[in-house]
């Protein structure tokens, strides 16, 4: 039986919470998803088992597909269609859902759930394409970093493809200069003196205009599945890794930036 917890929203006193709704599964299998929750516990974001009676409110779903209870269960929640959801064995699932083996590897359930959140943002996105977007100014990219010389290789990198750069060096300057100026897109260093980085986009994201998307890309030397889970969570659209590469950074930048073409020299 899971020690299931029906706490409600994604923070609380030890930080970002994720919370996992898991249905189906033997006891031997749900003790050894129990040891990975704990484990999660001295990490952000922190995962909790949520109850059934706060079913709607997890942040991720994850079924097994070989329980006929749980399969007949998933078919009368109509709400799973907008949530990620991850199924475990063969099923003829929503083809956004993530399906993964029957015998699932505990250890890497980070990176199952970060994969099922990048799903299901994939999902929405083009829904929330035919809004309200966020009117910036042409090829605006604002660059959070405290490295200074961060900033200087960021800005050589995106000056070649004609980008205007603005550059700041603390979260906090850069939640302000989000809040009053217009940009297509911003870099965010995680790691960061004061307030971090995944702090800082989850306010960008808050603070957005009704319906606007500023698109924030994450940067940091971490390439752990947490990390990952927890900048989904902010509300991240993309991750990178440092170094960062610039080829890697001209594919993310083409998706929010139309025609990002590099400058040709003289």
């Amino acid at each position: 039986m899971l020690n299931a917890t029906s706490t409600a929203g994604s923070m609380s006193d030890h930080g970002v919470v994720l919370k996992l709704l898991v249905k189906g599964f033997t006891a031997m299998e749900l003790r050894l998803l129990e040891g990975t929750v704990k484990l999660s516990q001295r990490r952000a974001p922190r995962i909790d088992l949520v109850a059934d009676t706060d079913a709607a409110g997890a942040d991720v779903v994850m079924i097994d597909a070989s329980d006929a209870h749980a399969v007949q269960w998933s078919r009368a929640q109509p709400w799973l269609a907008g949530k990620a959801v991850i199924w475990a064995g063969t099923h003829a699932a929503c083809p956004d859902h993530v399906v993964v083996e029957r015998h699932v590897k505990w250890p890497v359930l980070p990176l199952l759930l970060y994969r099922a959140l990048e799903q299901c943002g994939k999902r929405v996105a083009p829904i929330a394409a035919h809004g309200p977007v966020h009117r910036a100014a042409p090829r605006r990219v604002l660059v959070v970093d405290d490295s200074l010389a961060v900033r200087g290789y960021l800005r050589s990198l995106l000056e070649r493809h004609n980008l205007v750069v603005h550059d700041v060096d603390n979260a906090e300057a850069g939640i302000a200069a989000a809040a009053t100026e217009q940009f297509s897109c911003v870099l965010m260093d995680v790691l960061m003196p004061g307030i971090d980085g995944f702090e800082a986009c989850r306010r960008i994201k808050a603070g957005a205009r009704a319906g606007a998307n500023l698109p924030v890309v994450m940067l940091t030397s971490k390439s752990s599945p947490f990390d990952r889970v927890r900048g989904k969570m902010a509300g991240c659209d993309s991750y990178l890794t440092k170094p960062v590469d610039s080829e890697q950074l001209h594919q993310v930048l083409a998706r929010y930036i139309p025609a990002a073409a590099p400058r040709v020299a003289a």
